[in-house]
């Protein structure tokens, strides 16, 4: 199983079991790597024909399990900083939800 279809077949079972923070949490990590196949536009925009739809349909870019191990440390990375500021800041239990949510996401790193 690919590290996609386990944040999908978690986000599942989340569900199923009413977590809302691991549910926050692998939903965010999947929306990062399905941007993350996202491909960039000109700036010409797209041609519309009601009989056929946007054309210029590209295909997703590829992304590899090296982009996705960089893509979750980063949101690792941002939760644990964000963790900090609240700690600076006071907001202990907010900081304890975002450490929890580091934690979550420390789980899918090879």
């Amino acid at each position: 199983m690919n590290i996609t279809d386990r944040l999908r077949a978690d986000l599942i079972t989340a569900m199923r079991e009413r977590d809302k923070l691991r549910v926050t949490t692998v939903r965010a990590l999947i929306a990062a790597i399905d941007n993350a196949g996202a491909v960039e536009i000109d700036g010409q925009g797209f041609d519309y024909d009601p009989k056929i739809g946007l054309n210029h349909d590209v295909d997703r870019r590829d992304v590899t399990i090296d982009d996705i191990q960089r893509i979750i440390l980063s949101e690792r990375d941002d939760l644990i900083a964000a963790r900090d500021e609240y700690r600076f800041l006071g907001d202990n239990d907010r900081a304890d939800e975002l450490e929890h949510r580091a934690e979550i996401v420390a789980t899918y790193l090879a």
